[in-house]
């Protein structure tokens, strides 16, 4: 049943129009922050070798070859060794010593500086054997016989250095890896 109002009736008001329940608001979707970090890395790693990439470029870093990265290059090329004949005293022959002999200069065959010691050997020594260290191509004069240490060949030899002082030690004549540093 319904009940109507009329208008016209004094002793009637009328009754404001019922406001009918709205339904509850849909629920907000929550993002998952999970998938923000993946993303985020994601595009930030491309963004940076995308950069870095530029840059290597533009500095001319773009010169590598498959053989570099390998490793496949010879690292280490000796120079081409000419021999020089040494003057000998008309009555004196030098002492052979097996490779080298008495009074024979040789030089430093590699590209870097060598040490001189005070004994033969490389190993467990005191930091006050090192005696000098010899530059590359640098002369030096053949002293005495060799001496076998530390699985290596070490010749007692003197080497003047660039101020002019002589000294007198040990140097190996070649790496435990089989790279040449004493010869002519």
């Amino acid at each position: 049943m319904s009940a109507s109002f009329s208008t016209t009736d004094p002793t009637r008001t009328s009754l404001p129009p019922t406001v009918e329940p709205q339904p509850p608001a849909p629920k907000r979707k929550v993002r998952r922050r999970s998938a923000f970090w993946p993303g985020f890395a994601v595009g930030f790693s491309l963004l940076a070798l995308a950069s870095c990439g530029g840059l290597a470029a533009s500095f001319g870093f773009t010169r590598l070859s498959l053989a570099d990265i390998q490793g496949n290059a010879p690292a280490w090329v000796p120079p081409a060794i000419t021999a020089t004949p040494l003057p000998v005293a008309a009555n004196a022959a030098p002492a052979a010593l097996g490779r080298f002999t008495l009074g024979q200069q040789v030089r430093n065959l590699t590209n870097s500086r060598v040490n001189i010691g005070s004994t033969p050997g490389h190993l467990s020594k005191p930091a006050g054997d090192i005696l000098a260290q010899v530059e590359p191509n640098a002369t030096l004069e053949i002293i005495g016989p060799s001496s076998a240490a530390n699985n290596l060949t070490w010749w007692q030899v003197r080497y003047v250095s660039p101020d002019g002082i002589p000294l007198e030690g040990w140097m190996a004549e070649a790496t435990a890896s089989g790279v040449q540093i004493l010869g002519q």
